[in-house]
């Protein structure tokens, strides 16, 4: 679950933030921090509640997307109102996974500059619930995607409180997509606002088409229908066409719709405005090949998932030519390419027959195409390229013949006559040991730009003399081992991009390929560090390199890590897959001032030592895919730098693991607890016991205060009176009895009553109360009286439980000034505690004044 406050970590200079997360709520002003953010995907599974001002602070955001995984229909997230407000650059809104049936009127306003807005699975049965939330200040928006929002009708209703929809808006719509949708019922007119859409997408459940060209939209340019689930839509080819020729459509696609009598002759009726026909996941295997005689304009035909065999369009067209440009046979059941099969399609530039089960290409197979620019053979049977096979495609531009097994050889001067060829991809090249480049072309193309290998068990590779490419290239090597031993030739400078993968050993005369591509600019290798032992340090020859990624490299034999990464002062991008790392030092990163971004990976345990990363002066990112590290404390440095690094976005820490008694424990939280130093801990003992003591002291002084201080008085009397008389009758010895007597004697008369009362309260103690008793009374008494009898110099409270102990008696004159007095509460406590201990003492309250019983003490009353 994020903490948005989180947040505040990302750099303020971010512009594009992906966030994956669990929380019910979006707070207001969650990425005010980051002004320059320009695209911000959320995807949440719990999301309940947008806040207003959430998207606050953001005046250069382009493209917002709110997503809600968890749910397929959708879910009621409640949208505050002014959600989107501030939003002035908002190009690009999506909306997925949550209802907007109780979305505010005026959700949409702020968004004045939208052009494309994508509503997905909103659960609205009707689309005009979804028409009635577009603000009419939208006058920008040309895209509306409302797709499995579960819209089952289409009709003019209006919006509530009779409100017509906005028509000056959806007039400006250009593409509309439904797809996903059971549509069941097209009111008539209900599409007429729509009268010149570019593209329209729908999804129908037992619909006929007329109800589309009675629903009085206008024309449509490219238009998708589906079926809903498999075989709930069949609509008749003559309906179809129909639907072509009333709303000018140039291109239609149908996909999961079960169509019958696909014929020329129901084709005809399609007119001549149709251009591009499209037929997915349909079974065609039996259909009429030559269909498209009846229309003669389609310059684009796809067939996917169709179970097509038979591909014989010219021969079923009778000797016609077909101005095709573009033929997809995609995923179909095809077999073979006979002589001349597509020999009537002169002006055809793509033909893609990938994933297909073709194992022969016939003589003169691909004859007749002399336009032909791009040729998918990928993913077939195809063992053996002959002499004859491409010859009559000399405009070929990219050939695609990967995932076919050639095991039966590759003619010399295969590919002489593709002198334009840009992109050349050859199969997995199986049994063949030797492979010559200049003999497959008889020279070189010299406008190659992708060239990829996929070899045997080991190939030997020449490249022979052939002139230098015109443009950079990429190039890309598979399989287990390659070796040449003509590397100094005039391609290899020209490779700007070299990929070498799946555990291939690549050698150029028995030395690792480095030297011989100094050009090269981007560079990915992985090896298989179980069978092949070979040096990689001199990749510090690579200056010009910028991009490098590393894979299953085996950096503990034969490679000095700290050499081989000098002098690419270039390099801003470093990735490091499982390269057997058992450290990573500085000096391994002296030379890289120009790293942005650095990754990890590591299935052994990854020790970093302190200060590793000081050298990297530019880096941005730092991401721990997954490092496994060793739980010891000479990694704890890392959390330092990680929590203070201001310039630098560590990604993912916190899902690391370390090695701790063989067992994969949580990095963070085990050096946390590993690695606390003792000042750590020192500081972290001192202060909760000050808070404590604090704390405690504050609460004795406001409800212990008082019963504190009594306390401590009788504690300091009862240790005079015990402790000090022992003492004192040890080193008196005889005289002790006489001593006590007289003090004891002493004590018991020296006052007759202490009087305890408030200053207020002092003209009626001395002016009636005092003489009374002292002088006019029978037997005369004698009083104590704070102001007159109190030791000057000794302490309030020493006088206050001194005297009360000196006399018989303590009389409180009550009154409510008496009550809220700290001082005159302290000399009640004493002496009502005296009476407690002292069976002899008596405690008499006068009562000046009316006083509830409920402010006195419940001994007291």
């Amino acid at each position: 679950t994020i903490c948005w406050s989180g947040l505040e970590e990302v750099f303020p200079d971010v512009r594009s933030l992906c966030i994956l997360h669990s929380s019910s709520s979006l707070p207001a002003d969650s990425f005010s921090h980051i002004p320059l953010l320009e695209h911000l995907y959320l995807d949440g599974s719990h999301l309940a509640k947008v806040t207003s001002g959430a998207f606050a602070g953001l005046p250069k955001l382009r493209f917002l997307h709110i997503l809600v995984s968890s749910s397929w229909g959708g879910v009621n997230v409640t949208l505050e109102p002014g959600v989107f407000q501030g939003l002035s650059s908002l190009e690009e809104l999506t909306l997925a996974g949550m209802s907007l049936a109780l979305a505010p009127a005026a959700l949409l306003d702020p968004l004045v500059r939208v052009r494309s807005l994508r509503v997905d699975r909103a659960g609205a049965r009707d689309l005009g619930e979804l028409f009635c939330l577009l603000s009419p200040g939208m006058e920008k928006l040309e895209t509306l995607e409302l797709p499995d929002s579960m819209v089952s009708s289409i009709q003019n209703g209006g919006c509530s409180g009779s409100n017509p929809w906005p028509t000056v808006l959806l007039s400006r719509i250009r593409i509309l997509d439904l797809s996903g949708n059971p549509v069941r019922r097209v009111e008539p007119k209900s599409l007429s606002v729509f009268q010149n859409l570019s593209s329209l997408s729908l999804s129908m459940v037992d619909v006929w088409v007329g109800q589309l060209w009675g629903s009085g939209m206008g024309r449509v340019n490219k238009l998708y229908l589906s079926s809903y689930a498999l075989r709930q839509f069949t609509p008749s080819l003559s309906d179809l066409c129909t639907l072509v020729v009333k709303h000018g459509v140039e291109s239609l696609d149908l996909r999961l719709a079960l169509i019958t009598a696909f014929t020329a002759e129901v084709m005809k009726r399609c007119g001549p405005g149709l251009r591009q026909l499209s037929v997915t996941s349909q079974d065609l295997s039996g259909m009429d090949l030559g269909f498209w005689t009846g229309t003669g304009q389609i310059q684009g035909l796809m067939m996917v998932l169709t179970k097509l065999t038979n591909a014989s369009f010219c021969s079923a067209g009778g000797g016609r030519v077909w101005n095709l440009t573009s033929l997809i046979l995609h995923e179909n059941h095809l077999t073979e390419i006979t002589t001349d099969q597509f020999s009537c399609m002169p002006l055809l530039e793509r033909l893609d027959l990938s994933e297909n089960h073709i194992s022969s290409l016939a003589h003169r197979a691909l004859q007749g195409m002399p336009l032909l620019r791009v040729l998918d053979l990928t993913h077939n049977k195809i063992s053996m390229l002959g002499e004859d096979d491409f010859e009559g495609l000399p405009a070929l531009e990219v050939l695609l013949l990967e995932g076919n097994k050639i095991s039966g050889g590759i003619a010399h001067g295969v590919f002489r006559r593709q002198h334009r060829l840009q992109d050349l991809s050859l199969g997995e090249i199986d049994i063949i040991y030797q492979l010559y480049l200049n003999m497959l072309f008889l020279g070189f193309p010299t406008k190659l730009q992708h060239l990829l290998i996929d070899t045997g068990p080991g190939t030997y590779l020449t490249v022979g003399h052939v002139p230098a490419p015109e443009f950079p290239m990429l190039l890309e090597l598979r399989g287990k081992m390659i070796q040449s031993s003509d590397c100094e030739n005039n391609m290899f400078p020209m490779v700007r991009e070299l990929k070498v993968g799946d555990g291939t050993k690549f050698d150029c005369n028995n030395i690792f390929l480095a030297p011989y591509f100094l050009n090269l600019e981007s560079f990915e290798f992985s090896a298989n560090p179980e069978k092949f032992a070979t040096p990689y340090t001199t990749i510090n020859q690579l200056r010009k390199l910028k991009r490098l990624k590393l894979t299953n490299l085996n950096f503990s034999n034969h490679t000095d890590p700290s050499v081989t990464f000098r002098n690419l002062t270039e390099l801003r991008s470093l990735v490091l897959i499982n390269c057997r790392l058992n450290f990573l030092t500085r000096s391994m990163f002296t030379d890289l001032v120009s790293l942005r971004v650095l990754r990890l990976y590591s299935e052994s345990p990854l020790i970093l030592l302190e200060g590793v990363f000081i050298p990297l002066l530019s880096l941005s990112t730092l991401v721990f895919d997954q490092v496994d590290f060793r739980c010891d404390c000479s990694n704890g440095w890392l959390l330092d730098w990680a929590d203070n690094s201001r310039k630098t976005q560590v990604v993912l820490l916190q899902r690391q693991q370390c090695i701790w008694h063989y067992q994969r424990l949580n990095f963070l939280s085990t050096m946390e607890r590993l690695c606390q130093t003792e000042d750590d801990f020192l500081s972290y003992v001192s202060t909760t016991a000050a808070v404590c003591t604090l704390l405690c002291l504050a609460l004795g002084y406001r409800f212990l205060r008082w019963p504190c201080v009594v306390l401590f008085f009788r504690l300091r009397g009862w240790v005079e009176r015990r402790v000090g008389r022992r003492w004192w009758r040890r080193r008196m010895g005889g005289q002790w009895e006489e001593l006590i007597e007289g003090e004891e004697g002493e004590e018991e008369v020296r006052y007759d009553a202490f009087v305890s009362f408030s200053s207020g309260d002092e003209a009626w103690v001395l002016g009636e109360m005092a003489p009374m008793l002292e002088e006019e009374g029978e037997p005369r008494l004698r009083l104590c009286l704070h102001h007159r009898d109190f030791e000057v110099g000794k302490g309030i409270v020493d006088n206050i439980a001194e005297n009360i102990y000196c006399s018989r008696r303590t009389v409180c004159v009550l009154t409510r000034r008496y009550l809220r007095s700290d001082w005159c509460g302290l000399e009640m406590r004493v002496a009502t505690h005296r009476l407690l201990s002292e069976h002899s003492h008596r405690l008499i309250l006068i009562f000046l004044e009316h006083i509830s019983p409920f402010e006195l003490s419940a001994f007291h009353r």
